[in-house]
């Protein structure tokens, strides 16, 4: 029988993501034209690139928050502008009005509303560099301890879900350090291995576990959960196959991803589902602690996979729809064609947003 997995077995160092490997210096000047492209990128592009998030990070690092949330908000007009015409930026406009059917056929409300998202999202970014001191700074209120405290008593691990709300990385650390220590989970890379690397430092510093995609990772996770190591936190609105599958948005339930992967391993634990998220307020936030998933009787199947991604998509796509300017996500969604001009989607969108209001 094998001993509990703990953090201790397991080298830091193995949550950061792997690295491409380094082109040799000498293909800068090669005759191959592939290997010539591709060392200047790493070398030459990617590392200057690398140099100037390094350096605005530690710079954002060692500033008062108040400027870290304005530099962000300042920088937002140029990337606007500078990314309009991009297929990814058209995506955001588009999903942005899609998602919000009062502002059909009013296009200075419309663009607005853009504004803002850009506004909201760079903030976030920039606000990245403190996620590891606006919990321990007091920049955090919580809201519905009770529910966490009720979680926690129906036993086992907690199975802490949520979205891309807010600067979630701060979230994180809340669970870690506070709420419900010691907390894990896994981490989508960024794609450039300088941005990984100061993520992998950050989460150093408050000694926090979080692992990258992976077989070795899924099973690390398995086991520190059933062995009951730690708690989990997850966002089940991640992008899988170029698109984001929570909230359902009227779309089908997935059959894979975190919302999944986060019941299968509540079930495999005896462990409890609770929802959160972050809203901004200002350069401050609340946290949101929902009720917690109430179990089924059914000891082997503790939560049913479509009934229980039913139950988290009824908390989640009215707090998105509401939050909608500060849902990161919103980049990567594919709406189905036609969606802003169907009238009964709409009218569905319009009735969770009037719902999320009264919350």
């Amino acid at each position: 029988m094998k001993k509990p997995l703990q953090f201790q077995d397991i080298p830091f160092e193995e949550t950061l993501p792997e690295e491409p490997p380094a082109p040799a210096l000498a293909d800068l000047f090669g005759k191959t034209p592939v290997k010539r492209k591709g060392a200047w990128k790493y070398w030459g592009a990617s590392s200057l690139q690398g140099l100037i998030n390094t350096g605005t990070h530690q710079l954002l690092a060692a500033s008062p928050f108040g400027f870290v949330t304005a530099f962000g908000r300042h920088l937002s007009h140029a990337a606007r502008i500078r990314f309009q015409n991009r297929i990814f930026a058209k995506r955001i406009a588009r999903n942005l009005f899609a998602l919000q059917p009062e502002l059909k056929n009013n296009p200075a409300e419309q663009r607005k509303s853009l504004v803002r998202w850009w506004q909201n999202i760079s903030s976030t970014l920039a606000e990245f560099a403190k996620a590891n001191t606006i919990w321990t700074r007091g920049r955090i209120t919580v809201h519905g301890r009770e529910h966490l405290e009720a979680a926690k008593a129906l036993g086992g691990p907690l199975v802490i879900v949520s979205m891309h709300l807010g600067t979630w990385e701060a979230a994180f650390t809340a669970f870690h350090l506070d709420l419900a220590p010691p907390c894990t989970g896994p981490f989508q890379p960024e794609p450039c291995r300088f941005k990984n690397r100061i993520v992998y430092n950050l989460r150093r510093k408050r000694n926090q576990y979080l692992f990258p995609p992976g077989q070795k990772s899924a099973f690390r996770l398995h086991r520190l959960l059933t062995g009951g190591a730690a708690n989990l936190m997850i966002f089940i609105d991640e992008m899988r196959d170029n698109q984001i599958y929570l909230p359902l948005f009227g779309r089908p339930v997935p059959d894979a991803g975190n919302g999944v992967v986060a019941i299968k391993l509540a079930n495999a634990a005896g462990g409890t589902i609770l929802p959160v998220y972050l809203r901004r307020k200002g350069s401050r936030f609340d946290l949101i602690i929902e009720p917690p998933l109430a179990p089924s009787s059914d000891a082997k199947t503790r939560y049913p996979v479509e009934e229980t991604l039913h139950r988290l998509n009824d908390v989640f796509e009215p707090v998105v729809l509401r939050d909608i300017e500060h849902w990161y996500m919103l980049s990567e969604l594919r709406l189905p064609e036609g969606f802003e001009n169907d009238q009964a989607r709409q009218d569905h969108i319009a009735r969770l947003r009037a719902r999320a209001d009264e919350r």
